[in-house]
């Protein structure tokens, strides 16, 4: 399959930019468009039927959440993120995801509670690899979103979707599929207990688990 037919034209919308950046987010975060995809704005353009404008608006906005790489006369791309690139944003996370945790054990809502836990529950019922790198993304989204501080909150969002980009080749194995379940079953539970020290620790604990898991298999892919 060529690496934009998975464009579909955006059809009646509002803001066309919003909408634009919103599909090709979700595409790259899916996996659909792959890590090296060229994002030329008059293929765009063409494949969703609406003006280059807001779709220049659109890429630059993925550059700015470090989805996409500008490379001056080259282009801009799907961004790819090696190994390193991975550790060093793990080193960020463990430190504002432990912060977000902590604040959204005592701020969130007993409805934001319940939805994390079903969102939980439903990570633990599924299979595919997509789903399953999808569910991550919505626990650790609602994480953020409950700690209410956009201070964390913005800088977070853009270090874990770049982290994100390569969850699709990390979820490999029923260990590390159970490791992160049984991890956020432990960041559900305190804050569920509205425990902001314990919430604190169980995040960091997960990120520095996955940091853990990700050098081993490192390690083991050179020995």
């Amino acid at each position: 399959m060529r690496p934009l037919e998975h464009l579909t034209p955006l059809g009646a919308t509002g803001n066309l930019a919003d909408a634009a950046h919103s599909r090709l987010s979700e595409l790259i975060l899916r996996n659909a468009l792959l890590p090296g995809t060229p994002l030329s704005v008059p293929e765009l353009s063409r494949r969703l039927e609406i003006s280059r404008s807001p779709v220049r608006e659109a890429v630059q906005r993925l550059v700015y959440d470090g989805l996409a790489d500008y490379r001056g006369r080259s282009g801009t791309f799907v961004s790819s993120i090696d190994t390193n690139d991975f550790l060093d944003l793990l080193e960020v996370r463990e430190v504002l995801e432990g912060l977000a945790a902590r604040m959204a054990a005592t701020r969130a809502t007993d409805r934001e509670i319940g939805k994390f836990a079903e969102i939980h529950d439903r990570l633990g019922r599924s299979e595919p690899t997509t789903q399953l790198v999808e569910l991550d993304m919505a626990f650790h989204r609602l994480i953020r979103q409950m700690a209410r501080n956009p201070e964390i909150s913005r800088p977070l969002a853009r270090a874990q979707a770049r982290a994100h980009l390569s969850m699709h080749s990390l979820w490999t194995g029923e260990r590390n599929v159970e490791s992160v379940r049984h991890e956020h079953a432990g960041i559900v539970a305190a804050i569920r207990a509205r425990d902001p020290d314990r919430a604190d620790q169980t995040a960091r604990d997960h990120i520095a688990e996955l940091r853990s898991r990700v050098l081993q298999e490192s390690r083991d892919g050179t020995d």
